[in-house]
């Protein structure tokens, strides 16, 4: 008699790297020949960001840049400069196994900077920055789904899998000219500049999907104004998008798309009349982007013949659910204090976030992201002089999404959408930041399936005795299932015998009836 086994896919998620990489910077810098000697430090900063990475094999390859910029006065001067040097670094991972379509995450933060002059023309700084780093793989398992033949009976369950998954990142490269405007003074030098992006649309068009966005860049730049040297800020929005091979994608997936700054480098450029009125930026964003299709499948979980010896061979299955999509923010609010004097005038106020991680509460089933806000304001003291106030301040943020049971995986990442301030009476600073959270969370539980049966047709069954009908006195908690299992007969076959519907097949209660008829079949 012929046997015939159908099987499904499951594709999960496999981590093969999940780790933290630290690389120490160094710098000794001696100032160009146009810089003025160095008085005061006001600030030193570090910026870490990858420039790009790839697998191949079961090595991981990503580029590292970080940049300095230190901030300090001459003397006889409040004029802010910056000097600002730039370091790549190379680095290599070695994964766990092989991994054909990577998707790899890579989280860059400052651990720490510390900086102090030589001599006057000359900078010495230590720090160090630590990269988190995740890469996973398609993992792909088959499982039964149905037999037939040879009296087999399966019992199934219903689960929603996901039935596949696509990978895909691209690094663009956006060149934008923009002009200060009338109002803004000429620019002197670019004492700071920061930029963050995010994804607000995606588009699936004949197996490529388009991802739209928007990056926020914020300058920070000298001036002369009125004879007087000045700190001014600048703000503004550009528009991108980018088209992302995806072979086989279409409108059934699901899809995420992520934004992340490579690198941003403005330059001042000259009008007409030869101030520096216009800047040109140029900005590296590396785009990923996860598609996923779910399918509900029933799965065979236990099986038996009525006729043959049966074997089922299980295996370990981790399901795993669609991604959620997180976009929500929060406010942090700190207070920066002068000191003796306060201040006379802010000149710029930046916030950045770091140490974001989310924890789950096995209670409740909610999920809180928590973190670091470091606010920086940059301003002039009682006397006349620039001065660089920070602080660390935590927050927290409960995710407005339905509960969590059991393992889950996050993707989580946050910056600061906008920033403002006002002074009090004291001469403190009071600043606000508004903590954009995106990115997404995936359910995930074991559930045991077969992966194979095995039928013996030549290990025939034998009965204990020659009647067609069984008087059976079952327990109130005893599955049908097991039942029929017992005496080789078919779960649909004591239903019919026994008036039941058809619902009571994976009933905990037989029924409710303690006597039972069964049917012996073949």
């Amino acid at each position: 008699m012929d046997f015939k086994v159908n099987r499904e896919l499951i594709c999960t998620n496999e981590t093969v790297y999940d780790g933290m990489q630290e690389q120490s910077v160094e710098l000794d810098c001696i100032l160009p020949d146009y810089y003025p000697d160095i008085f005061r430090i006001i600030k030193c900063r570090l910026t870490p960001r990858i420039i790009s990475h790839g697998v191949s094999g079961s090595k991981l390859s990503y580029e590292l840049s970080v940049i300095a910029r230190i901030l300090y006065c001459s003397e006889n001067s409040n004029a802010v400069r910056c000097v600002e040097q730039k370091m790549n670094f190379s680095k290599t991972v070695e994964l766990c196994k092989p991994c054909e379509d990577a998707r790899v995450t890579i989280r860059a933060k400052t651990d720490y900077v510390n900086c102090r002059a030589v001599n006057q023309r000359r900078l010495d700084l230590r720090g160090a920055v630590s990269c988190k780093i995740k890469v996973c793989c398609n993992a792909k398992q088959y499982a039964v789904s149905d037999a037939f033949g040879m009296n087999i009976q399966v019992r199934k369950k219903a689960v929603n899998v996901v039935a596949a998954r696509l990978f895909a990142s691209k690094r663009l490269t956006v060149n934008e000219e923009f002009d200060l405007g009338f109002s803004k003074p000429a620019i002197s030098e670019v004492i700071r500049n920061d930029a963050s992006a995010v994804i607000t649309d995606t588009k699936v068009i004949a197996n490529k999907l388009v991802a739209k966005g928007e990056a926020y860049i914020t300058m920070l730049y000298s001036c002369t104004k009125d004879g007087a040297e000045l700190i001014e800020p600048m703000k503004f929005t550009l528009p991108f998008s980018q088209i992302m091979d995806m072979e086989g994608i279409d409108e059934s997936y699901q899809c995420l798309a992520d934004a992340e700054i490579s690198s941003c480098e403005i330059i001042p450029k000259a009008d007409g009349e030869g101030e520096n009125k216009k800047a040109e930026c140029e900005l590296a964003i590396l785009i990923s982007c996860t598609a996923v299709r779910s399918a509900e499948v029933s799965f065979v979980i236990d099986a038996y013949s009525t006729e043959y010896g049966c074997t089922c061979v299980y295996s370990d299955s981790r399901i795993e659910s669609v991604p959620m999509r997180i976009a929500e923010s929060c406010m942090s609010r700190c207070e920066l204090t002068c000191g003796d004097g306060g201040l006379s005038k802010i000149s710029d106020a930046a916030a950045t976030v770091s140490g974001v991680t989310a924890r789950l509460d096995s209670e409740s089933g909610k999920i809180t992201v928590f973190g670091n806000v470091n606010c920086l304001v940059l301003g002039i003291d009682s006397e006349g002089k620039p001065i660089a106030l920070e602080s660390d301040v935590p927050f927290e943020h409960e995710l407005d999404i339905s509960p969590v049971s059991g393992e889950h995986t996050t993707d989580i990442t946050a910056d600061v959408a906008s920033c403002s301030y006002c002074m009090t009476a004291a001469g403190s600073v009071e600043m606000k930041a508004e903590v954009r959270i995106n990115g997404s969370i995936c359910e995930a539980y074991a559930i045991k399936l077969i992966s194979e049966i095995n039928v013996d047709d030549t290990a025939v069954k034998k009965r204990d005795g020659d009647y067609a009908l069984k008087l059976y006195f079952a327990d109130q908690d005893e599955d049908i299932w097991e039942i029929a299992k017992k005496y080789s007969t078919s779960v649909q076959a004591i239903l019919d015998e026994n008036e039941l519907d058809g619902d009571m097949a994976d009933s905990a209660n037989a029924a409710n009836t303690r006597m039972i008829l069964i049917p012996i079949v073949s």
